[in-house]
C-alpha cells in the first residue's frame, strides 16, 4: 500500500490529506511520467549510470526515489517545522510578557519633545478604546534636496 493511501483525499470531506501523502503521490506521478512520456530524458550509459550534467542527475534521482521514503521525509519536516514555530512563538510571547513585566507598563512608549512619531491604532481597537496608543518612531531622512 502506497504511504498515504488510508489518508482522506480531496473527495469525500475528510481531514485534508497531509504533506508527505501528496509528495508521495507527486513523485508517483512524476516517475510514471518519466517510465511513459519521456523515458528519452537522462538516458543511461553502459553502466547504467546518466551523464553527469545536473538536469540529468536530477531526472535520475525522481526516477530513483522512493515515493514512500519522500513522503514519510516531509511529514517528519513539516512535524518539525511546527513544533518549532510553536516553541518560537512561546518564547516570544514569554519574553514579552517579562518585558512589560519589568518595564511597569503595557509595552506603550510615548515620544519624547522633537521626536516625530506615527500613532497606530491596534488592530481591531476603535479610537477611544482603553489603553494608550501605540507609538512608532519614524527617522526622517532629509535627503540630497533638503525637502
Amino acid at each position: 500500500m502506497a504511504y498515504g493511501a488510508d489518508v482522506p483525499g480531496d473527495s469525500g470531506g475528510g481531514a485534508a490529506p497531509r504533506a508527505g501523502a501528496e509528495a508521495s503521490r507527486l513523485l508517483s506521478a512524476a516517475q510514471q511520467w518519466l517510465r511513459e512520456s519521456a523515458p528519452h530524458l537522462a538516458p543511461l550509459d553502459a553502466a547504467g549510470e546518466p551523464c553527469s550534467c545536473p538536469l540529468c542527475r536530477a531526472v535520475a534521482a525522481v526516477r530513483d526515489a522512493d515515493p514512500d521514503s519522500v513522503g514519510r521525509w516531509v511529514d517528519s519536516a513539516v512535524s518539525t517545522l511546527e513544533q518549532t514555530t510553536r516553541q518560537v512563538a512561546a518564547q516570544a510571547q514569554a519574553r514579552a510578557e517579562a518585558a512589560r513585566a519589568s518595564s511597569g507598563t503595557d509595552g506603550a512608549t510615548w515620544p519624547t519633545d522633537g521626536e516625530d512619531a506615527v500613532v497606530d491604532e491596534p488592530s481591531g481597537a476603535q479610537p477611544g478604546d482603553a489603553g494608550p496608543p501605540r507609538v512608532r518612531r519614524i527617522p526622517l531622512d532629509d535627503g540630497a534636496d533638503g525637502g
